[in-house]
């Protein structure tokens, strides 16, 4: 009831604000989304001078609390209040890195005049999210070329509208290549005792949700310092699966539960991680330069429909690129592989970067650049309404 109260006071604040009608309002789902958001909500104070609206569906949301003097925060909470705000609301134009507009209970109001949509994830848009995800966004800020290759195919395919893309980046990728200049993981002792990052994606079949105890406890019985990030998502819908691995290892001086995705530390601290699907294992990849071992559960099915667009998904054919793939059922090979891997991961670091830079707009300007294209949009926008 007391959050109820909160989100109801700060959504009839944000709906009676008229500086928000002709202005940006950017939209967050949460902390999680932090490190994607704030580089380009900073930089917009360089390049636009119109109103900044900050919504925000987490109570402890840094930008909320710790808004820069140019942005207005306003914490409006998941439930019915969320959907009457964006039902109600009034803007020039909404920024969101939330998928599905228009296809549940969030929907376009007739008040808005552009809906664009910046990416939270480097993974590809056609499998990983629903069908019809970014149907109904007005403009879509890519991470990279590939991004606007497949929706233009999708478009076509489904006989809908053209979109307007813009070149953007990915702010969370150019901070880890900064990082990852200054910052080495610890030297690898003579025994070969790693540090080693689990970090899968979420779903039914997950690696964490199917087989994470086992790679756990392999890891560990062969000397390795094992740190499991769980993803957010796993938490909300199989948090017994995270509880119950804390607790089997809880008194093991090698293991770590990290559920705090918010920085890059537990990144930055490891010299290679495990995953299946997740788009953390691109973050680490390509800003870090190091490799990934994925565990080959069946791939993260969203849109079945996804084989009509031509391109195959950078999830799907990245991973030989920047790592190995070996079977849930040969998960006793663990050790073997990672020792394999990590004489390899000199060659992989070349390759990496060689890569990154064919695959991924504005590297090391990203976060100013979304901010130039969203005072872009608003500006325009704004001068072409009635």
């Amino acid at each position: 009831m007391k959050q109820f109260i909160q989100t109801w006071r700060e959504s009839q604040r944000f709906l009676r604000d008229e500086t928000a009608w002709d202005g940006l309002v950017v939209y967050s789902e949460g902390e999680s989304y932090a490190p994607y958001l704030r580089p380009m909500i900073d930089a917009l104070a360089d390049v636009y001078d119109g109103s900044v609206h900050y919504l925000t569906s987490d109570a402890a949301d840094r930008v909320l609390l710790d808004a820069p003097p140019h942005v207005k925060g306003f914490f409006i909470g998941k439930a019915s209040m969320r959907t009457y705000v964006f039902n109600q609301i009034r803007a020039n134009v909404v920024a969101m890195t939330m998928p599905d507009l228009n296809t549940f209970h969030i929907k376009r109001s007739p008040n808005v005049q552009h809906y664009t949509y910046f990416h939270h994830s480097m993974v590809s848009t056609h499998m990983v999210y629903r069908k019809g995800a970014f149907d109904h966004f007005d403009s879509i800020m890519c991470t990279g070329p590939y991004h606007s290759e497949e929706i233009r195919d999708w478009e076509a395919s489904q006989k809908l509208p053209a979109k307007q893309f813009f070149d953007h980046g990915c702010p969370p990728l150019d901070a880890l290549i900064k990082a990852a200049s200054t910052t080495s993981a610890p030297p690898i002792g003579d025994n070969q005792r790693l540090n080693v990052l689990v970090a899968p994606s979420w779903g039914p079949e997950g690696l964490m949700e199917t087989r994470a105890m086992d790679v756990v406890r392999i890891l560990l019985d062969a000397g390795h310092f094992v740190r499991v990030r769980p993803h957010p998502r796993t938490r909300q819908l199989a948090g017994q699966v995270i509880n119950d691995l804390a607790v089997m290892f809880a008194d093991h001086p090698s293991f770590d539960m990290n559920e705090d995705i918010s920085n890059h530390e537990a990144l930055l601290q490891s010299h290679v991680m495990i995953s299946d699907w997740s788009g953390v294992a691109m973050e680490f990849a390509f800003g870090l330069g190091r490799p990934v071992l994925f565990i080959d559960v069946p791939r993260k099915i969203n849109n079945p429909d996804y084989s009509v667009v031509t391109p195959t998904p950078l999830e799907v054919s990245y991973r030989e690129e920047v790592g190995a793939i070996i079977k849930p059922d040969q998960l006793d090979e663990l050790p073997a592989a990672l020792a394999a891997l990590m004489a390899e991961a000199p060659a992989i670091q070349t390759k990496v970067i060689k890569l990154r830079e064919r695959q991924f707009y504005n590297l090391g300007t990203s976060a100013k650049r979304g901010a130039e294209i969203l005072a872009e949009i608003a500006t325009r926008t704004k001068s072409k309404r009635p």
